[in-house]
């Protein structure tokens, strides 16, 4: 007999009214109901708490943080305080399809399985379109090779057993933007992942989006993460695409900001064929249509 288990959604949240109705929303209309919603408030200067508070449902436990702190900081905050034996995470500009958690309920019994992933409807705000992240079928199991050669997993679309914090720990709270990837990396290694192919997330993306807003952050932060790799548990070719990807990150960000004879360089010794194509073309792009075609 299979067993409803609890799940805790964590609602990370720094002035997201915006957004806030629909995210909470598709958590209260979910199938499976069996759930606590943590919502941490980092200090919000908007309206996103008294938000939350309209929702009058006991499932939904408010907490507001008295200064602002980093996301993973707060993150591990919130993780504290939930309950339930499966911990999952919705930001708050995303939301989720009513059957998130049921279409996993016979997951969530698989003790071959300790954490839950789905594909993701990438919902483009200025077109109101929505296109899929991943075609291709996404894999189960030990995934970490996959995860090395194209990162598909998206935080809002993750369900994790709250064991595996005991085993590897929190996120990383020196991180500002790649605390997400850090985490899944670690227990991708460790633990067996099982997906859902089916489009049960949109992730919104906006001008706002941090990633988008600090390409440079997320460069630094990923050279800091491949400085403390341990080499004894990468295999060669991961170590190449871990280089190709760092290569990618400092270029992305270095086109909006130096045109120079170096850049010229670094994009030919890029070893992905198609992607160092892709920034030769906006190399001689100016600067403005650089960052229309990045919208």
């Amino acid at each position: 007999m299979s067993k409803n288990i609890k799940v805790s959604v964590i609602v990370n949240c720094f002035n997201g009214q915006k957004y806030l109705h629909k995210c909470i929303g598709s958590i209260l209309n979910q199938e499976y109901q069996n759930f606590e919603i943590i919502f941490w408030d980092n200090n919000s200067s908007d309206d996103s708490i008294e938000i939350a508070k309209k929702f009058k449902d006991d499932r939904i436990k408010i907490f507001k943080n008295t200064i602002t702190e980093k996301l993973y900081k707060a993150r591990n905050k919130a993780i504290n305080k939930s309950s339930g034996e499966l911990i999952a995470f919705l930001d708050c500009d995303d939301w989720w399809e009513t059957d998130f958690l049921s279409s996993r309920e016979k997951a969530f019994n698989d003790i071959n399985y300790d954490f839950f992933y789905t594909n993701t409807n990438l919902y483009l705000e200025k077109k109101k379109k929505f296109i899929p992240y991943r075609k291709k079928k996404l894999p189960s199991g030990n995934i970490s090779k996959e995860l090395y050669e194209d990162y598909f997993i998206c935080i809002s679309g993750l369900v994790v057993r709250k064991k595996i914090f005991s085993k590897i720990g929190k996120f990383d709270e020196n991180f500002n933007i790649i605390g997400d990837f850090d985490f899944v990396m670690k227990m991708a290694r460790k633990f067996y992942g099982k997906a859902d192919n089916n489009l049960l997330l949109n992730y919104r993306s906006h001008d706002n989006n941090f990633l988008k807003t600090n390409r440079e952050m997320y460069y630094k932060e990923f050279k800091e993460w491949v400085k403390k790799i341990d080499p004894k548990i990468i295999y060669n070719n991961e170590l190449k695409l871990i280089k190709e990807k760092l290569s990618y990150l400092e270029i992305s960000y270095l086109i909006e900001e130096l045109k120079n004879f170096d850049l010229f360089i670094k994009i030919l010794r890029h070893s992905n064929f198609n992607q160092k194509i892709k920034f030769l073309i906006l190399f001689f792009l100016p600067l403005k249509l650089i960052k229309l075609f990045r919208k």
